[in-house]
Order: C-alpha cells, then structure tokens, then sequence
C-alpha cells in the first residue's frame, strides 16, 4: 500500500483535495492528512474506520452518502459525487461543506474490492451561493413589495426588457409594449428627456458602476402627466466598456403631489406667519433643545445672539403668577388629555414691561404614544387684552365721569346683600342722589356746559365718599352710593347731608355762577331685601316722594312708599285697559259770554269711569299719563271725541258765532306728537269751522322750547285753529315773548279771580290782564268764576268769556245738551252729525 499511498500523498501536495480509500474487505478507510483535517482526526498511518467519518457527517446528509457508497458496492461502476457536511470532532469551526468523489475498483471476479476517492471543502462556494440565493429572494421580494417595475437595457443588441410591473405602472397590456427603447424615452416630456439622457449617458461612461437616480414626467396610455424615478447602474465587460444598465423604475406622481401640496402649505403658513406676526418655536422634547425663530426673539425685544435654545429662555421670561399655568397647560396637552396646547400668560419684555402671549403649540408623539417633540407659535396679544380690560372697565363704569355704573353698583350691593346674610352683624345703606332741575339748566346752558357740571360734581361726591363705599353714577343726572358699614339710619341721613351740602356748593361758569340742589333717597339694608334690584328700586321710590315734597331733601324709604308705587303700577295698569276698553269719557263746562250770560263755548274735561272705582277724577291719573306717555294716545281721542261733539252741537243750535271747544294739550302731546297733522286728519273726518277749534296750552309748556313751540303754533294758526295760553300770570312767561306767540286767547288763573272775593290785591291782575289781551287783540278768558261778585267784577273790566261753577258745573254731553236746549226760544231741530 505504501506504493499507492505515496502517490496519494503527491496528488493531494498538488492540488487542494484529500484522498480517501475504502478497502470494503477489510473494512478499513484510509484517509489522507488533508481528509484528516477536514474531520479533525489524525493517526500516523492514516488507517480508519469507516465510523470516524460517518459520524461526523450532518444527520440530514448521511443516508445520501450512505446510499452513493451501497450504489457503488452492488455494482454500479460509474462515478459518483454528492456534496454534504462534516463536523471537526473537536467542533471547531462549524460544519464545513464537502464534495466527495469516488468509484468503485473490482477484483480478477468483478466484485467492488475497493472504493476510492477525493473530497474537497466547498464550505465557501455554498455560503456565497446561499448569500446569492437570498440576496436574490431580497430583490425579488423588495421588488414586489416596492411595486417598482423593472428594466434592462442590452447596450450592445440595443433592446430593452420591461418587467410586466413597469408596462402597467404606464397603464399597458404586456402585449402592447415592445423591446425598443423609445417605448420607454418617447414617452418622456421633451422639457425632462435632457435630463434622462444626461443620467442614461453618464451612467455608460462609468466604469465604476457607480448607480443613479433621476426623477422625470412621463405620459401613460391614456396620456395623462406621471412622475417618475428611475434608478440604475451600468454594467461593464472586461474592457471597462458598458454592456448593460439595469434597474428599476416607480411612479412618484403621488408623492410629487403632495410635496406640491406641502411647499404650497409651508408656503402659506410662511406667509401667514409672517402677515399674523407670530413668533415660532419648536421643542425637541428628546433633547431638550428648542428653536426660536427671530420673530420669537424680536417679540420679547432681544437680538438673534440673545436667546439661546435653551427652555429657560423661556420659562424664566413669564410672569411668575402664570409659570404654573403654562406648566399645567403643556403637562395636560403632552399626557394627551388635551387635544393642544393653547394657553395665554404675561412675559417680560427686555425693557422690563409686560406683554400679554397667545401661545399655541401641538406634539408630535413616536410610536408609542409617547410626545417627542412640541412645536407652535406665539401670538403678541397686548393690544386686544387691553382692549378687553377697557371693555370690561367701560362695561362697569361711566364713559364721562369715570364712576361706576348702574351694574357694576348692583353687583357690590348684591356682594354686601351676601356679607350680611352671611354675617347679619353690620348693615349697610344706598343712597340716589337726583339733581333737582338739571334739565332747564342742561337745556338752558346746552349739553356741553351740563356735562361739565356733572364731571364737577361726580368730582364732589368723590372726594366726599368714604373709603369702601361705592359711588357710581346711574343716569344723566342721578348717582347712587353704597354705604358699605354704617349703625344706623343716622349714619345714613348724616353722609345724605353731607354729600347733598357738596352738591349744593355753588358751579362758577364763564360770567356767572350755578347753584344745584339735590333729592336724596335712602334704602336701609334692616328693611330685609333679597335683590340688589329691590334696594335701587325703593331708593328711587324715596326720591320720588323727597322730589314731590319740594326738592332739595332727603327722605327714607318706608312700607307706605312701596304700597304707593305699588297702587301707581295698579293704577297705570287699569289707565291702559280703560284706553283700550272705553272706559275714558268726556264731561263739557260751558264757557259764558260775560256781557250776555249766554254759553258761546265750552272746556272738554276728562274723566276715568273706573268699573270699581266709579267716576275718576283728573288729579288722581293725568299725571301718571303724563309721565308714562300714556297722555299721548288719551289726548288723540279726546281730540277727536270733542271735535265730534262740538260738530253735533253746531248743526243742532245753530248760531251766528258757532259754538265753539276749547281742548287742553298736554306738553308730551304736544312737542312729541305731530298735533298739526293730527288736526289735519281730525278736521278732514268731522267739518266744523276750525276757528271753532281752541288749544289751550300752559305758559310752562312754551317756556320748554320756545322756538319749537312757535313753529308748531304758527303751522296750527295757518289751520285757522285757535290758541289759547292756560293759566296765564302763573308761569314764567315774559312779556316781551308773549307777541311772539300766534294766541288769541288769555285764560286768566282762578285764583286771580278768587282773589275778587277775597278783598285781595291780586284781583287787580284780572283787570291788567283784559286789558292787556284787549291790547294785544286777544280775548281774555276767567277761570273758576263762582260767585256773583265776581262776574260782576269781569262784566265791570269788559272781560269777554267766564267759566265757573257760577256759570255751570262740568257734565256729561247729554246734561249739557239741556242747557243749550233751554237757550233756544223755541228750541230748533237739525240732523244729527253723523259720527
């Protein structure tokens, strides 16, 4: 053997395989140093048994080999080769690849003597084949997972080979598109072919296979616009010259779009942050660090090197009252409770200000929900929060004095309404100051000059407050204070003296001075109230009886008050059902001609015939009209009614001088409603004579507005109505303003001529007074005649008219009726008006 072994041990010097011979006689297995090593064993004669190489074999590999060695050993006499895994009995190294050759040497009989062979370690070729074999499965998948279509351009035959993938990505059927390249660069836009070539020509001229990237538009096979990547590398024969580019391409026209749609966004936002002027941060919470844009900086009054990115550039710029409250806000916005951060908080500027900020911010959270970084903006919001305390001091006080205001009053009563009822051991008072006569002053003076004797005296009262209590001012020329702790009603009526005497002191203007007075209400807190609203209220009740009792006085509010109000509210009420049920009526007193005796007119008088409270006089409910508005609509249809009547009584007692009425106008009806229109429209429905038609109107009316109320008269007068001044010596009337007026009539005051009786001086004014209207080409006539005396005395100074109980008391239309009818001698008969 020594022969044969020899030579094995040459061949394998020579190459890189090892030897093995398998005597099947005598079951031994020579193996070669080479082999040995494959296996890790080793004997200096290199005889073996089979085992120490089956055994080493993988278990999976080991049936294969056995049964390539039984083929060989039954007879099959060709060559065999079969590649399997092999262990070192020591297990280094692994298992090792081996492709084992061999064939079998008969005897003289024919028999398989021996089995001989070679194996080599192809451990290397398997693994790189294996790498292959997976990278290829890598391509392949990622391939199908891209949805990349795939190309391969032949340089040398000048073909192309498109994937299926790459043909549909374009829409086409796999038929339809050819090997030719101009499938694939005739469908490029010609503005991006230059591209394309550029990429494709530098891609052949590599030599190091370097890959490429382009992005270009094609058009599908319905010839709408597609973006596309395309990647590629060239391959190279041994000459360094290319032979083939290969890669693949995919439709980015999705992506392309919305990065389009993005630059236009961040386009906008830019734009919009720039025209909001809005600073920018951005706060990577991993790090820590956050960005400030300029405008951030710029904001707070700091250069660009100022502020580094550090978040206590930040927190150490808010206002220490609001550092919590920016805390909580980011803590709840990045524990998700909050769908954002949008918080508003003072910051320092660098000049040492304050400056209010809108802070808006929203997180970008990782996979697992966790925030890992916050960005947003600041907004500068000083001028509107400003803008929103002046509100909200405008909302709470008087524009022009500065005071609080009718709400802003109520609320800190209601604030000591809650302290006493908490308490209930100190009490507390409001007082309403009214201005006794600011409107003649305001009207007489004009606006200007009034609001500069109210900012006097809000001044006044100021100074005169004491600390805690509340002054506000509720209407023109109406204040209220909150007397926030006083003993008793003494302690009231003593600050109601004292801010009255602060009221009272005398105004200087320009060439002389004003003295105001006031009325004072005073509600006590002991009387028990549950609204603020109930407290203002019966205050005002108070200065109402304090104004009715002569002004420039202070009274207490008590039950009686309440249940007065309370009766007017009643009253009030019933006076407009009466309006709109036709409870009102008319009661008539003739007007005489002194010299005759003989009725040539008469006064229409109202009158409430009340469902429960019968006949109601004037007194007991014009004022309430008047000052409720309610006089208006009453004195229409008095007018009308009256025009109606006195009509009927013309066409039934006919007379040379018709009879004529005399209406009293009320200062609401007459400077709010339009009288001459009315008048026009009452005279279109019942035709009397309008001369027959007299006005009264009071001397205090025309002292209101003297210009308005002449224009007014002067449109009645050219009517041919007649006017008349009520109560004339009584007001304030001049008469140098007297020839201005178109009246015809002066109704002389009763108690002029009471005063005829009486033996007093003043009777004498009756006399001026005829003869100044006689004068003047009026007729004069006398009120509240009654006596004989005194129609004598009227008949003695020519006095034309008197009107009195003398003459006939007032009475329904039917009685008076009867006085006329006793007039006629005989009594004539005429139609009636038609109403």
């Amino acid at each position: 053997m020594s022969g044969p072994i020899d030579r094995y041990l040459l061949a394998e010097r020579a190459g890189s395989e090892g030897v093995w011979d398998w005597d099947l006689r005598t079951d031994t297995l020579y193996l070669s140093p080479r082999f040995e090593g494959f296996i890790g064993v080793s004997r200096a004669d290199g005889q073996h048994r089979p085992e120490d190489w089956f055994e080493r074999v993988h278990p999976d590999d080991v049936e294969w080999l056995y049964a390539s060695f039984e083929g060989q050993m039954v007879g099959v006499s060709l060559p065999f080769q079969i590649e399997h895994r092999v262990r070192r009995c020591d297990g280094a190294g692994g298992w090792r690849w081996l492709v084992c050759r061999g064939v079998a040497v008969v005897d003289e009989t024919g028999e398989p003597a021996r089995l001989v062979g070679c194996v080599a370690d192809v451990t290397e070729r398997k693994l790189a084949e294996e790498r292959l074999r997976q990278s290829e499965e890598r391509y392949a998948l990622a391939s199908a997972a891209s949805n990349d279509g795939l190309y391969d351009w032949d340089l040398r035959t000048g073909t192309v080979y498109y994937s299926p993938r790459w043909k549909s990505i374009l829409g086409f059927q796999e038929h339809e598109i050819t090997t030719s390249p101009d499938e694939w660069l005739g469908r490029v836009l010609p503005e991006d072919r230059a591209v394309l070539d550029a990429a494709l020509a530098a891609a052949g001229g590599r030599r190091d296979g370097e890959p490429f990237q382009v992005e270009y538009r094609m058009r599908d096979a319905a010839g709408t616009e597609r973006w596309m990547s395309c990647r590629g590398l060239a391959l190279v024969a041994e000459d360094g010259a290319a032979m083939r580019i290969v890669g693949s391409q995919a439709d980015i026209t999705g992506r392309k779009l919305a990065e389009q749609q993005l630059r236009r966004s961040e386009e906008r936002y830019a734009l919009a942050a720039r025209g909001a002027n809005d600073g920018l941060w951005d706060w990577d919470l991993v790090t820590g660090d956050i960005y400030y844009s300029p405008r951030w900086k710029a904001m707070l009054g700091h250069a660009e090197a100022d502020v580094a990115g550090d978040p206590q550039e930040w927190f150490s710029r808010v206002h220490p009252a609001d550092v919590a409250g920016l805390e909580a806000a980011i803590a709840l916005h990045l524990a998700g409770e909050r769908d954002g951060l949008q918080h508003e908080c003072r910051m320092r500027h660098a000049d040492g200000d304050d400056l209010w900020v809108l802070l808006r911010g929203l997180a970008v959270r990782g996979h697992d929900g966790r925030a890992v970084r916050m960005a947003g903006s600041m907004t500068d919001i000083t001028a509107r929060k400003k803008a929103e305390q002046q509100l909200l001091f405008d909302a709470l006080h008087d524009a022009m004095t500065g005071l609080a205001n009718r709400t802003l009053l109520l609320d800190r009563i209601g604030q000591a309404l809650d302290r006493t009822r908490r308490t209930g051991n100190r009490h507390f008072a409001v007082l309403l100051l009214d201005l006794d006569r600011f409107k003649s002053i305001n009207d007489t003076l004009g606006s200007l000059v009034g609001d500069g004797i109210l900012k006097t005296i809000a001044e006044r009262l100021e100074r005169k407050r004491s600390v805690g209590d509340t002054l506000a001012r509720l209407s023109a020329d109406e204040f209220g204070i909150l007397l926030s702790d006083i003993d008793d009603v003494g302690d009231a009526l003593a600050a109601a003296e004292r801010l009255s005497r602060a009221v009272a002191q005398p105004l200087p203007l320009e060439d002389h001075d004003v003295v105001l007075t006031c009325s004072v209400g005073v509600a006590l807190s002991v009387t028990g109230y549950e609204r603020p609203e109930d407290m203002l209220r019966d205050a005002g009740l108070a200065v109402y009886r304090a104004k009715s009792g002569g002004r420039n006085r202070v009274d207490v509010f008590d039950s009686t008050l309440r249940r007065q109000a309370m009766a007017m509210v009643r009253t009030e009420a019933d006076l407009r059902t009466a309006l709109e049920q036709g409870q009102l009526c008319l009661h008539y007193q003739p007007i005489v001609a002194v010299a005759s005796g003989r009725i040539a007119g008469f006064e229409a008088l109202l009158r409430w015939r009340h469902p429960v409270r019968g006949l109601v006089p004037p007194p007991d409910f014009i004022p309430l009209a008047e000052e409720t508005g309610l006089i208006v609509p009453m004195g229409r249809w008095v007018l009308k009614e009256a025009v109606r009547q006195v009509a009927r009584w013309q066409v039934r007692f006919p007379r040379r001088e018709p009879l004529f009425m005399s209406i009293n106008v009320s200062s609401r009806q007459f400077l709010d409603d339009d009288l001459p229109g009315l008048l026009r429209e009452t005279l279109a429905e019942t035709p009397v004579p309008p001369r027959s038609l007299k006005l009264e109107l009071t001397e205090s009316l025309l002292m209101q507005d003297p210009a308005r109320c002449r224009a007014i008269m002067q449109q009645i007068r050219a009517m041919d109505v007649r006017l008349s001044i009520d109560d004339f010596g009584t007001g304030y009337s001049s008469l140098a303003y007297l020839h201005r007026y178109p009246a015809d009539t002066l109704k002389i005051d009763r108690s002029f001529v009471q005063a005829v009786s009486t033996g007093e001086s003043s009777a004498a004014i009756v006399q001026v007074i005829t003869t100044l209207a006689a004068i003047l080409g009026m007729d004069a006539v006398a009120e509240g005649v009654e006596t004989e005396s005194e129609a004598a005395f009227l008949r003695d100074v020519a006095c034309k008219y008197g009107q009195g109980f003398f003459y006939a008391r007032p009475a329904p239309a039917d009685a008076v009726e009867a006085l006329l009818a006793r007039e006629c001698d005989p009594p004539q008969s005429a139609p009636a008006v038609a109403e």
